[in-house]
């Protein structure tokens, strides 16, 4: 398929009639939908081609996409799976039969089947899907994989404890929703039931909710964990938070920042500053929001380190938001290039994007004219990053 076969819509919609309007609805949708499936299937084929980590294809998608590399990873497993698996589907989705949530719907509830498996549920579900909505195609779906699948319970139940894992999600107004998939009965029961016990324990002791009490109970058993180690005492928050001068003063409100969360209240930007456990470090910004300079804290590496850290707070590679604290601290230009140990020629990057730039054939980075850093990738394509400003 190709781009220029595409007949994408051209029309001023506050010209049309309600009905016209309507049709270009249609139109703009079943343009999307082949468009997604010239994507899928362009992803597909990069997916092929980078069958070495070394080949560093997921890097320049995450560039070209203007996406984190974890997620053009996961764009280019889903689109080869899709294109193996589903062929069928991506004939659909290429004729705007489906959309391509109608496809994710379809390869997020059958891909861990076999492929004959995958291949009869596609059948029956696709025979089922005109006029269905993303729901209920979900549902049908389901059904037919309930009715087709033919591992037994247990290596179904092995095949689902083995994708277990946790995610936090930053919120609005300074929280975040941890989400957790854990095996049933030894982990999951275990834990609602200790958050049960505790939160019994206090109830007619204040106003809170169950629920704020079970929150609050999750809380505590990570502070437990935290002050526990052997007789050590307690750490403090192991969080970073950015606050301005005025603030702590309580002259005004505005937001500090939680560091891979983003801005929190006032409030309780003051409460995690003035913690006693914690650790103050000034830092100096221009009117930019850019680091020009930090103090060392307590017991700290080399200043120039912090400094490093501070200032570029994340991965420096396109769309990467690796912590700049669990990054390692790289040269530009190699020292042994004659490249200086200096803040202008230090950058944080994290372990893979580090190999990429010495490693990877045809990739070149440099500091750009105000401190950005300047990506070339092998196809010639340039990307600039600069560090996420501090308020100001």
């Amino acid at each position: 398929m190709a781009v220029d076969s595409l007949a994408l819509p051209d029309a001023d919609p506050a010209w049309l009639s309600h009905d016209e309007r309507i049709g270009l609805l249609t139109e703009i949708e079943d343009a999307r939908a082949a468009l997604d499936a010239l994507q899928v299937e362009t992803l597909a084929a990069l997916s092929r081609s980078d069958l070495s980590p070394k080949q560093w294809v997921r890097d320049e998608v995450a560039c070209a996409l203007r996406i984190a590399p974890v997620t053009a990873t996961g764009k280019l497993h889903d689109a080869r799976d899709l294109v193996e698996l589903f062929p069928l589907a991506c004939a659909f989705l290429a004729d705007a039969t489906i959309s391509r949530r109608h496809a994710d719907v379809l390869l997020e509830l059958a891909r861990g089947l076999d492929p004959a498996t995958c291949t009869a549920v596609e059948t029956r579900v696709l025979r089922r899907v005109s006029g269905q909505t993303v729901s209920q195609f979900r549902q049908t779906v389901r059904r037919a994989v309930a009715s087709l699948d033919r591992r037994g319970a247990q290596e179904q139940h092995l095949d689902a404890v083995s994708r277990r894992r946790v995610v936090l999600t930053p919120q609005d107004d300074g929280t975040a929703e941890v989400w957790a998939l854990l095996p049933a009965d030894a982990a999951a029961h275990r834990l609602m039931s200790e958050l049960n016990r505790c939160a019994a324990a206090t109830r007619g002791c204040d106003d809170r909710t169950a629920d704020q009490r079970r929150a609050d109970a999750l809380a505590d058993l990570a502070a437990l964990a935290d002050s526990s180690g052997g007789g050590a005492e307690p750490t403090g928050p192991s969080v970073q938070v950015t606050v301005a001068l005025t603030t702590l003063l309580e002259l005004d409100e505005a937001p500090g920042e939680l560091a891979g969360h983003g801005p929190i209240p006032a409030a309780m930007a003051r409460r995690l500053a003035f913690d006693p456990t914690g650790t103050w470090r000034r830092l100096l910004t221009d009117l930019r929001g850019q680091l020009i300079s930090v103090s060392p804290g307590y017991r700290p590496p080399a200043a120039l380190r912090e400094h490093v850290i501070a200032r570029d707070r994340t991965c420096r590679f396109p769309g990467c938001r690796r912590s700049a604290r669990s990054c390692e601290i790289d040269h530009r230009l190699p020292y042994r290039h004659g490249g200086e140990t200096s803040e202008d020629n230090l950058h944080a990057l994290c372990p893979r994007h580090h190999h990429l730039k010495h490693e990877a054939s045809g990739w070149r980075v440099r500091r750009s004219r105000g401190g950005d850093t300047e990506w070339r990738t092998p196809t010639g394509r340039t990307y600039v990053t600069a560090p996420d400003p501090y308020a100001y």
